[in-house]
């Protein structure tokens, strides 16, 4: 006899007068409680029985538990965890049966510590049995602290049940997708290369970047060729989808044979499923190491040629910035170097504990700031004294003798500054201005004070207005920088641009040294305004002043919604520069739904192909990165211009669509 599916576990007649049916209905939900047979009265377009319910229930439990221990023990220890919760009611028992010794009562018998609910396989009876614990609302009545616990262990089992489950979808995907020429091989049955373009598919499916579908294919594919003790550990919610990813990782340049050898020693390990994510990662490095050390030197320096700087921003809206994969001799000579001159900084009497402080030391060592001087002519402020004390002061040698070098022979400084400590003889240093451009985008009212919204920095994502305001005025002060506005409407889109020119009493010209964006009278920066002095031409949003510090800049708005106009069409293959810009103001990124590579970093892409009567124009060109324009010349993808400027369908493979308009930028 088979093990009851899904909905197929019976149902006492006195549930729905049972004590937690008070909160929560038995009744309700799909597979909450089912039959062996669907009866008729749950056909969706059955009228409803007049007279009442009339149900026919089931047969007896006892008749289907009895044929479950003559099937096999299997079967017996499915139903007994079935035994183990609920009692009280007399759900997944027959009628008048003995409760399971030593399972309390309640809604979350059975999920004790120990009890038969807390040790379970992540099945769909054990989901079953804690959706009815938690309540409808998810209230847990009735459910004390350790039932509470047993039910967060059985969720954490059933979430990793989950995710074996996507991989090995994901693995099915593999076997239909396999590169040109590459056979199915193997226990398995899968090959050695999935074609390209997969990712692009996958991605595009889950609503993932392509770095995350390549992860997601790598991983299903070592789980199912490579690593069948982590699949099964991870089927059986013993290690989350995380712990299987560094499990992947780690083994990564080992042979199939070599990764279940590392397999076998790590799983080998007691405690395995209390261990954390970095005990795992510690374990299954020694075990892969001590199996193949050669792999392990090997993929060290694989790594080590994808070096790079990742700058992004952090959830408060503060900026960070790290090196990946650095030569650990020069890590820890880093860290010594920073921790000293954090110290020496202290000696000086710079406030901050030593976090703060090793974070000065490395915007000083770049010339972004100036903590030994910042300090002393705080000091000097307070207890005028002689210019040479203060210099002798903010460049005392550190504890090692280094005359101020941080401890760790700092070499020269970015800016020409070879001073030690970063600090030049205890004088102001200016403040670096900026310059560039700069491109406003979103609501005006922000620039210009009337409102608190947020606005985007290009390569950071969401700033604060204050923040917004402050590199405005920065930017402003360099006769350099160009400007640009574009308006977006309600949803963030970009509906028209203007490239802003030199207006009427402009001074191109920066203020005083050292003070970016201070008028040429002195004083402070009078408020940013953004005004409106044109409605031509009709239906656009006309023509704008913006000032701020000493620029006046004007702006001629275009409209960028709807059907094109056009007016940009290029008469070749390649894009002039004006459209080329606008077609980034409308797609700051990969046309693809899930790919972020920048529009610089993108070829411009023929929605339909040039050769085969494409036009170069906003309406049938976007930026598309390599990668993806690789993906577009497999077979079985396909780019077509989706109607109004900057909207794009993407056919995959398995024929769904999926079609992205111009950025939405978040404000």
């Amino acid at each position: 006899m088979k093990e009851p599916g899904l909905g197929e576990s019976t149902r006492h007649e006195d549930a729905r007068t049972a004590p937690h049916a008070s909160w929560q209905d038995r009744d309700s939900g799909p597979g909450r409680l089912g039959w062996d047979e669907e009866p008729g009265w749950l056909d969706e377009d059955a009228p409803p029985d007049p007279d009442g319910d009339d149900r026919v229930w089931p047969e007896p439990f006892g008749q289907i538990a009895a044929q479950a221990e003559a099937d096999g023990a299997e079967e017996a220890a499915a139903r007994e965890r079935l035994l183990a919760a609920g009692t009280e009611i007399g759900s997944a028992h027959w009628p008048g049966g003995p409760a399971v010794p030593g399972v309390k009562s309640g809604p979350g018998g059975g999920f004790g510590q120990g009890q038969p609910l807390d040790t379970a396989a992540p099945d769909w009876q054990l989901a079953e049995r804690a959706d009815y614990a938690s309540g409808a609302q998810r209230l847990f009545a009735h459910v004390d602290d350790d039932e509470l616990f047993g039910i967060l262990g059985a969720r954490r089992k059933l979430e990793a049940r989950q995710a074996w489950e996507r991989l090995m979808s994901i693995a099915e995907v593999i076997r239909r997708r396999p590169a040109p020429g590459c056979k199915l091989r193997g226990p398995a049955v899968m090959p050695g290369v999935w074609a390209e373009g997969t990712a692009g598919e996958l991605g595009s499916a889950l609503g993932i970047t392509r770095r995350d579908a390549d992860g997601l294919l790598s991983l299903a594919w070592d789980l199912v060729v490579k690593l069948p003790l982590t699949s099964g550990h991870l089927r059986d919610g013993v290690i989350d989808a995380e712990k299987a990813r560094i499990i992947a990782g780690q083994t990564r340049n080992l042979t199939a044979e070599e990764a279940g050898e590392a397999e076998k020693i790590l799983f080998g390990t007691p405690g395995i499923q209390t261990m954390t994510k970095t005990m795992i990662r510690d374990r299954i490095k020694a075990a892969a190491i001590t199996v193949n050390p050669d792999a392990a030197v090997k993929y060290r320096e694989q790594k080590a040629k994808e070096r790079r700087i990742v700058t992004g921003q952090e959830e408060s809206g503060n900026a960070m910035i790290t090196a990946r994969e650095l030569p650990p001799p020069a890590v820890l000579a880093i860290d010594r170097t920073l921790t000293a001159r954090a110290r020496q900084l202290r000696k000086l009497g710079v406030a901050g504990d030593l976090d703060e402080l090793r974070v000065l030391a490395f915007l000083e060592r770049w010339g972004e700031a100036d903590p030994a001087g910042d300090h002393a002519r705080a000091m000097q402020a307070h207890r005028p004294g002689s210019r040479d004390d203060t210099d002798r002061d903010t460049r005392g040698g550190d504890e090692d003798g280094n005359g101020g070098n941080g401890g760790g022979g700092r070499g020269p400084r970015p800016d020409g500054n070879n001073g030690g400590g970063g600090c030049t003889c205890g004088q102001a240093r200016p403040q670096p201005g900026l310059r560039g451009s700069l491109h406003l985008t979103g609501p005006a009212a922000t620039l210009t004070g009337d409102a608190e919204r947020p606005a985007i920095m290009p390569g950071i994502g969401p700033i604060d207005p204050a923040l917004f305001r402050d590199l405005a005025a920065r930017l402003a002060a360099s006769p350099t920088t160009t400007f640009c506005y574009t308006a977006t409407d309600k949803d963030g889109r970009p509906v028209a641009h203007a490239c802003g020119k030199p207006g009427p009493g402009d001074r191109n010209k920066p203020g005083r040294p050292g003070e970016p964006g201070t008028p040429r009278n002195g004083g402070p920066d009078p408020p940013a305004t953004l005004t409106r002095i044109s409605r031509e031409p009709p239906g656009s949003l006309g023509t704008w002043r913006f000032t701020t510090g000493s620029r006046v800049i004007i702006f001629e708005f275009e409209n960028l919604e709807g059907e094109c106009d056009h007016k940009h069409q290029a008469s070749g293959h390649d894009p002039g520069r004006r459209l080329r810009h606008l077609i980034g103001v409308l797609n700051q990124t990969c046309t693809h739904p899930t790919c972020r590579r920048p529009e610089k970093q993108c070829d411009t892409e023929h929605s339909r192909p040039y050769d085969q009567g494409g036009i170069t124009c906003l309406c049938e060109t976007g930026p598309v990165c390599r990668r993806n324009h690789r993906d577009k010349q497999q077979p079985g993808w396909k780019l077509r211009q989706a109607g109004a400027r900057g909207w794009f369908t993407w056919t995959m493979p398995s024929g769904r669509t999926y079609t992205n308009g111009p950025t939405n930028y978040p404000i």
